[in-house]
């Protein structure tokens, strides 16, 4: 890639910890209090009002879902574009950071503090650990969809991790 450029730039009126992307829009997590939806454009779609312990880095928007963790209530939370919370999940979580989806909707958890990545099913009634041997402190996961493989970052910033999927 050469020659990047700037093409445009978005001023909100609150910090912005969190960013995801679905579609032709954005979620911003602002503070501990809100998540906007946002056009491409900067327009305010939806801003939508929530509580967490934690500020709003970790988000996810999909299926006019928007999944967030909070780490310091130990909480994983899915709200609809109006607010609506439509499940929570507090099941044996310690310091939930990063969020991702896979094909089918599941929400894959690092658990940074006990040392474990999880996956909620995506009516948060389920859930089973994925990973727990040799990892410690996952802040960051990703997953790239059509492999079912994925990299998981330290919270220190300093070692990446690549993890596969078994199907069944």
């Amino acid at each position: 890639m050469e020659n990047e450029t700037v093409t445009k730039v978005i001023t909100l009126d609150k910090y912005c910890w969190g960013l995801s992307s679905s579609d032709d829009s954005l979620v911003v997590g602002l503070n501990k209090d809100e998540i906007r939806i946002i056009d491409l454009e900067g327009n305010t779609l939806k801003s939508i009002q929530v509580e967490s312990k934690s500020y709003l880095y970790y988000l996810v928007y999909c299926n006019d879902r928007v999944i967030y963790s909070d780490c310091n209530g130990n909480a994983v939370y899915c709200v609809d574009q109006s607010g609506k919370q439509i499940w929570q999940y507090k099941q044996d979580l310690s310091g939930p950071y990063g969020l991702c989806t896979d094909t089918y909707g599941n929400i894959i958890v690092a658990d940074q503090d006990s040392h474990r990545i999880i996956v909620i099913s995506k009516d948060g009634k389920e859930s089973k650990v994925l990973l727990s041997d040799g990892l410690k402190n996952p802040r960051c996961i990703c997953l790239k969809q059509n492999e079912s493989s994925g990299f998981i970052c330290d919270d220190k910033g300093k070692y990446l991790t690549k993890f596969n999927l078994s199907s069944g």
